[in-house]
């Protein structure tokens, strides 16, 4: 059938898929009075707007005749009235119907063509202020998500989001595309390698286009640096990632990328993702942050030290006391420890005294989760926030308000999971510090590290610069104490023991989720005890483990409202993680809360996360999980009164020292390991294979010269001669 254009109002959408824009649906043909099945890209479908479709007509196998759509605009109104009606309406804010009937008696019947085809028009329409000529034409550009540039790159197969990043970014999107299309993948974030390689093939590019070879090796740094967690990453190991090419043509193809701002070279090394740029901004930052403080009179300090121990009902020992006193003379401060040995009490009596010396200093808690946050909170009896809530991160853009141009209000600045933080986040937190903040890192150097590039925590002791304080001596000695037991042996690489609050269940896979099943009792609260898996799939994964804990905790039941969401059964009342970040509603990816309401007909769930409610509609449900079960590093940052840790044979790949240490250290009172004893044995003493390659700590050591230290409280380690 020959190609043919139709006008006619979208009455009834059959079918939509928002994914890929794809819409079935029953448009009214006025010009000749008869409904037709219309099937194709639609961007933004709406009952009762009238479209302009190009395209054929042919007969569906199973639905019969249909127009098959290859390009739909949206019609703007050609009638004065209705003009006017459709200025003066919601998508054109601050106009009006006077001054849209101004527009129309100047310009015309043909105006709105005229403005989208040359925007300076407008400037012939009597007292139209530059404000609301701007609002004319965002509003049609909005409006014409339908233009011409929309419905090629739907063509192409680009997704609406992917498109809406393009148009955001690019005033001439398509002349962008036709120079490079995999421009886009180094320029705009959360455009993605497959979008470029869509769009390379709409537009012919060879297959041995050297721009299809840097958009490979783009891609590939950006995915070893995550996999590996290394700031940077070889010339071998890039070389080894496109087998076969020509040192000469892979070093040009750097060079280039290097050109554009897309990579970072430096010493043979290859950094992605600005991580060079980055760490010269901590090293950088950090340095600028060490300066003199006028510390308190030291007889003055022990009696307030003194008078906290009174008030807290404890003594401090010889260290954390140490810890104390080095906060109040210095300016940058890293107090790290294992479990148990009293991280959160020093900081109890830091933030008594600074609030008693300093009355007027802002004091900020803050920690890379929201659970983290959380209990930091509570331990110290203080309000905390993540650090992204705190930087006011925006989601869409990917960047935080807060940085050098808008500095945070505190004098003091104290981060608890600090081993959790990565490159870009600690970057970004640096350069959003006032010159006379005093910063506190607190952390265990033995936890996983953070999931994005980096190991800043472990760099910054490492460096030996940095002033810092380790505490080792246990003090949780009572309910649950072979647990502070077990982490010091797994991180000291002694013998392995289950005493005092640990049991270990030598179970076959197929068995653990029975013995957990045997083990819970309904009436258990869920907030107070975790099971910890390392991998989704499997008989013990995290997912057989979550359907299994619901029918316990929470079973289907008469008058219960429950939402399925694809394999997914959600109720009332269930405990669900959060998966995604969502600064708006200041909520986290970690963040745990309750389903406190469902409702079946609008496909919406409302999730209680303890400080605030948020509304899931059907398009966010995959934001959520079942969080009886959750993998250890969704795990990192919070404490229960009782974890089991599955570690089976089958898993045994994905367990490591580092893993199995966070873990442990998740329980307070009770520990039960499900699985072989002997694997977990041999993989807390089996060495890390995939070592994190970063430059910070060499980048510290530049920066910041060693100088000899007025105070003997430092672990040795810290001055190892670098």
């Amino acid at each position: 059938m020959p190609e043919e254009t139709r006008t006619g109002r979208l009455e009834h959408i059959i079918f939509q898929n928002e994914a890929n824009s794809y819409v079935v649906a029953s448009f009214y043909d006025e010009s000749d009075r008869h409904s037709f099945t219309g099937a194709g890209r639609l961007a933004d479908p709406e009952e009762e707007q009238v479209y302009e479709l190009t395209g054929e007509e042919v007969h569906h196998p199973r639905f019969g005749r249909q127009f098959r759509i290859l390009t739909g605009r949206r019609k703007l109104p050609d009638e004065s009235e209705a003009i006017i009606r459709f200025l003066a309406g919601k998508a054109f804010p601050g106009i009006g119907t006077a001054t849209a009937r101004i527009v129309v008696d100047t310009l015309g019947e043909d105006c709105l063509e005229m403005i989208r085809r040359d925007a300076s028009i407008l400037q012939r329409v009597p007292s139209l202020s530059k404000a609301r000529q701007e609002i004319l034409v965002q509003g049609l550009r909005d409006y014409a998500g339908d233009s011409e540039t929309y419905i090629k790159l739907l063509e192409w197969g680009v997704a609406p989001r992917q498109i809406a990043l393009l148009q955001d970014h690019y005033q001439d999107v398509l002349k962008v595309l036709d120079e490079n299309p995999f421009r886009p993948l180094y320029e705009v974030n959360g455009f993605g390698y497959q979008s470029a390689l869509k769009l390379a093939d709409a537009l012919n590019l060879r297959e041995d286009d050297l721009r299809r070879l840097d958009g490979l090796l783009f891609r590939n740094a950006r995915e070893l640096s995550m996999k590996t967690g290394s700031t940077w990453l070889s010339m071998a190991r890039m070389w080894d990632s496109v087998q076969g090419l020509e040192p000469e043509i892979f070093e040009a193809a750097l060079a280039r990328l290097e050109t554009a701002g897309a990579l970072e070279l430096e010493n043979g090394r290859i950094y992605p993702f600005g991580l060079c740029s980055e760490e010269k901004e901590i090293a950088r930052g950090i340095a600028n942050h060490m300066f003199d403080v006028d510390p308190p009179d030291s007889k003055d300090l022990e009696t307030r030290i003194r008078q906290t121990e009174f008030s807290l009902g404890i003594e401090y020992d010889v260290r954390q006391k140490d810890a104390i006193r080095e906060f109040f003379s210095r300016s940058v401060l890293v107090l790290n420890g294992g479990p148990g040995t009293g991280k959160t009490t020093v900081v109890r009596a830091i933030l008594s005294i600074a609030r008693s010396l300093y009355p007027d200093m802002v004091i900020q808690l803050a920690a890379p989760t929201g659970r983290a946050a959380k209990r930091l909170a509570a331990l110290s009896d203080n309000d905390a926030r993540t650090i992204h809530s705190l930087l006011r991160w925006n989601l869409e853009e990917n960047t935080f308000a807060k940085g050098p141009s808008d500095l945070l209000e505190c004098q003091i600045l104290i981060i608890d999971e600090s081993s959790m933080i990565d490159t870009h986040l600690f970057a970004s937190l640096i350069l959003a510090l006032p010159d006379d903040c005093r910063l506190l890192l607190i952390g265990d150097e033995d936890q996983l590290e953070s999931v994005g590039p980096g190991r800043v925590f472990q760099d910054l002791i490492d460096s030996g610069r940095i002033p810092a304080v380790h505490l080792e001596r246990i003090w949780r000695q009572s309910e649950g104490s072979g647990i502070i037991t077990l982490a010091r042996e797994i991180r000291d690489e002694e013998t392995c023991t289950w005493e005092d609050g640990v049991t270990y269940l030598d179970l076959p896979e197929e068995r653990i989720l029975d013995a957990i099943l045997e083990d819970v009792d309904p009436e258990m609260d869920p907030d107070r005890f975790q099971v910890l898996a390392p991998m989704y799939k499997g008989a013990a994964g995290i997912e057989a483990v979550n359907e299994a804990l619901q029918n316990v905790f929470n079973p289907p039941r008469a008058g219960c409202p429950e939402l399925t969401a694809g394999p997914v059964t959600f109720r009332k009342n269930d405990k669900v993680m959060l998966l995604k970040n969502m600064p708006d509603e200041d909520v986290f990816n970690g963040d745990m809360g309750v389903i406190s309401g469902i409702d079946s007909r609008t496909r919406t769930i409302t999730v209680d996360f303890g400080e605030t409610e948020v509304d899931f509609s059907n398009d966010f449900l995959y934001y959520l999980s079942h969080a009886w079960c959750v993998s250890v590093h969704k795990a990192q940052g919070s404490e229960y009164d009782k974890v089991y840790c599955i570690t089976s044979c089958r898993n045994q790949a994905m367990l490591s020292k580092k893993l199995l240490y966070t873990a442990i250290s998740r329980a307070k009172k009770e520990l039960i390991l499900l699985g072989d004893p002997g694997v977990f044995r041999s993989k807390v003493r089996q060495k890390t294979r995939n070592h994190r390659m970063t430059t910070l700590k060499e980048r510290l050591w530049e920066y910041i010269s060693l100088q000899p230290l007025e105070s003997d409280s430092y672990d040795s380690r810290n001055l190892e001669n670098s």
